[in-house]
């Protein structure tokens, strides 16, 4: 992938992840961050890579009354400003090179026009559409930028598992993402699976603790004018812990959770630790 690093935030759909809300609006306001490392060897040598990100990131689905094929209608959209610094050195023998970045801007938009829940005792899941618009910040000269500056889109399933009796849940979110080409470097990165899941486990009655974790994978190569590194398939996975509360404010309830990755097995990507704090509130 072109920068490696893939347009999905890996690890956004966590809990509850295939339980689409009853009618109405929900709100998430997620607090992300990210340090990762990357080494790779390019023509000019051994290239090391240091990113560190900080995202604001607001999302916000709304639910009709309106049901389709016995599923109930939504539509979702998400919008989100990080700042993110990086550090590149490049070595070649005894030449050493190095350049360091930083910069504050938007992300590209996500919206899902189409989002189908449905509902059967503890299963419930949702089939959803979304597309990728390269509203984000992006500069051909710079050497970072927070926006992709190309077009992706992705269908996505997710499936939860809930039995409220026991305080249990387990949910899983796929989503594969097809970009299109960056038009400007002309480099058209690959396609990429996502797997996201969750584990929970309620210790207390607004209380529950587990484990979440995901899978990135590209599954198609790198190719265009400007992937002049090869095929550049990217790889990582990340497990930790989560723990989630639930606070009652008035007849509104809000989420209030944090969660933590490790990532292990990287291959052509950061490998490194992700941390979020996330609160939603349904309306």
């Amino acid at each position: 992938m072109e920068g490696g690093q893939s347009p999905y935030l890996r690890g956004y759909r966590d809990f509850s992840s295939g339980i689409l809300p009853p009618p109405g609006v929900q709100v998430r306001y997620d607090l992300n961050f990210y340090n990762g490392h990357e080494t790779s060897r390019i023509p000019q040598g051994q290239l090391a890579t240091s990113l560190r990100t900080v995202s604001n990131i607001l999302g916000i689905v709304g639910v009709t009354p309106a049901q389709l094929w016995g599923a109930n209608y939504g539509f979702a959209i998400r919008g989100a400003m990080t700042g993110v610094s990086a550090d590149r050195t490049v070595t070649n023998g005894a030449r050493r090179v190095a350049a360091s970045d930083a910069m504050t801007g938007l992300n590209d938009v996500v919206i899902s026009p189409i989002v189908l829940g449905w509902h059967l005792g503890n299963w419930h899941w949702n089939v959803s559409a979304s597309l990728w618009i390269p509203a984000g910040d992006y500069q051909a000269t710079q050497r970072i930028n927070t926006g992709k500056n190309y077009w992706s889109w992705s269908p996505q399933f997710a499936v939860t598992y809930l039995d409220r009796k026991a305080g249990l849940e387990f949910s899983a979110a796929f989503a594969y993402v097809a970009n299109y080409e960056n038009t400007t470097t002309q480099y058209h990165s690959g396609d990429v699976a996502h797997v996201d899941f969750a584990a929970m486990q309620s210790i207390a009655p607004r209380l529950s603790i587990g484990a979440v974790g995901y899978v990135m994978s590209q599954v198609t190569d790198d190719v265009g004018a400007g992937a002049t590194l090869g095929s550049r398939r990217a790889q990582v996975f990340g497990a930790g812990p989560a723990i989630r509360y639930v606070i009652r404010t008035g007849k509104t309830p809000m989420i209030l959770s944090a969660k933590y990755y490790r990532e292990f097995s990287a291959r052509n990507t950061t490998e490194g630790d992700q941390g979020a704090l996330s609160l939603r509130a349904n309306f």
